[in-house]
């Protein structure tokens, strides 16, 4: 595909939503955004070098435009939300401003914040511009994508705008009920949510957890560690919890890990009404005494923003989006390919996590560079066939329960020393930032 030539914008910082034109949009700016944005600047950077590339970029009358629009300024690290919610002072490591990232230059901004567009703004000329790209950030939302066009808003603005593109990579990635997704639009923005949860935990005598899934697997545990006086409840609608095809005994060593930590488990459990003091109303008309509810019971897949068709084509019953093995909207023998779709959102059989959604954003980048200077595709998704499965969760005492292959372990030493700062070290190692 024929690269059109983007907009220039006329000021480096705007302040207001501007239409224009991009070679490749990211619609998203956490794990999978940011690998993807990385991994592009790498590819065009080292291929920029190179001899057979060379007259390529020398004859581009303009940079190669890439677009990230995220709402917030900065990496959230969401692995350690929950332990963040119960521990303000943890809860200042698990958020990078995009201005202290490493390695990340933006040469355009449009936000209304005055305080990030003045972080983010370049003195002189950013290197971006050495090797024939350029990168500008929007904050604020996409409120509609269909595979030609984007309209957007700024945070805090109900004025939109569009943005035209060549490609597009959606990494809007899955919402849960506050405080487990903040908004987290500033450092300062996220800390003042962590600060009132915190703040809630700490006035309520008994702290309820509906869903026994990862998220609420982790805030039960860490509740009842930072807050031991406390009751803490778990309450899941089946036998076993986490409900990922995981082993029996993994299962088990978290069902234990909650009990030895004073975590109250209630299973076979399904609650049908909250009451206004906090209690908990089950299916069998039992009251389970409560005074501060977390509501853990589902996600929510961003996929509303995508047109009409889109949905009706690509979109499946459990809101997740249909693509072939180069992560393009593929099904039914239609195909878009130059709509990539990556991190949780895409319809395949694996325990979403931040791993695969790095790794996916660094092959679609891989894809889209191969696509644009040798029009192929390059690296297709890995058999899935032969990768093991696993996952790694924090249970009672802050002891680490992991499954990796069908092998159960607790307190795995690589995992322990992994999930000192929850794993913040090692994804800013993995994106490079």
């Amino acid at each position: 595909m024929p690269l059109t030539t983007p907009t220039v914008l006329r000021q480096t910082v705007t302040s207001i939503s501007t239409p224009f034109t991009t070679n490749i949009l990211i619609v998203g700016g956490a794990y999978a955004g940011l690998a993807a944005i990385k991994s592009l600047q790498d590819h065009l950077t080292q291929k920029s070098t190179l001899p057979q590339y060379k007259s390529w970029f020398d004859d581009q009358t303009s940079k190669i435009s890439i677009t990230l629009v995220e709402p917030r300024a900065g990496f959230l690290n969401i692995i350690g939300i929950p332990r963040a919610i119960v521990d303000p002072d943890f809860a200042k490591t698990q958020y990078v401003a995009f201005s202290e990232l490493n390695g990340l230059q933006f040469d355009k901004v449009i936000s209304k914040d005055e305080q990030v567009a003045q972080s983010l703004t370049i003195e002189g000329d950013s290197t971006n511009g050495k090797f024939g790209f350029e990168l500008t950030y929007v904050q604020g939302s996409v409120t509609y994508l269909d595979e030609h066009k984007a309209q957007y808003q700024l945070n805090e603005d109900s004025a939109k705008a569009i943005i035209d593109f060549d490609y597009v990579i959606l990494a809007s990635g899955r919402d849960r009920s506050w405080p487990t997704t903040p908004e987290a639009y500033t450092f300062n923005h996220y800390m003042k949510e962590m600060n009132k949860a915190h703040e809630e935990i700490d006035k309520h005598q008994i702290i309820s957890v509906i869903g026994g899934g990862a998220v609420g697997i982790e805030i039960a545990g860490d509740v009842k560690n930072r807050f031991p006086e406390k009751i803490v409840n778990l309450i899941h609608p089946h036998e076993k919890f986490p409900p990922e095809p995981l082993s029996t005994d993994f299962q088990d060593a978290i069902h234990d890990s909650l009990l030895r930590g004073g975590v109250k488990l209630y299973t076979n459990t399904r609650i049908s009404e909250e009451s206004s003091n906090g209690d908990l109303k089950t299916t069998k008309n039992e009251t389970i005494k409560s005074s501060y509810n977390f509501w853990c019971t589902s996600h929510k897949n961003n996929t509303e923003i995508l047109s009409n068709d889109l949905k009706a084509q690509f979109v499946t019953s459990k809101r997740n989006i249909r693509v072939n093995e180069y992560l393009q909207l593929s099904a039914d023998g239609s195909e878009h390919p130059n709509f990539f779709v990556i991190g949780d959102l895409v319809d395949f059989p694996i325990i979403k996590s931040a791993g695969w959604a790095m790794y996916m954003g660094r092959q679609t980048a891989n894809n889209i560079t191969s696509l644009i200077l040798d029009h192929r595709l390059l690296e297709p998704f890995p058999d899935l066939s032969v990768m093991p499965s696993g996952m790694v969760l924090v249970g009672g005492n802050e002891e680490i329960v992991s499954e990796l292959g069908g092998e159960v372990s607790l307190n795995h030493e690589h995992y322990v020393q992994e999930y000192k700062d929850y794993c913040i070290g090692k994804v800013r190692a993995t994106l490079g930032l």
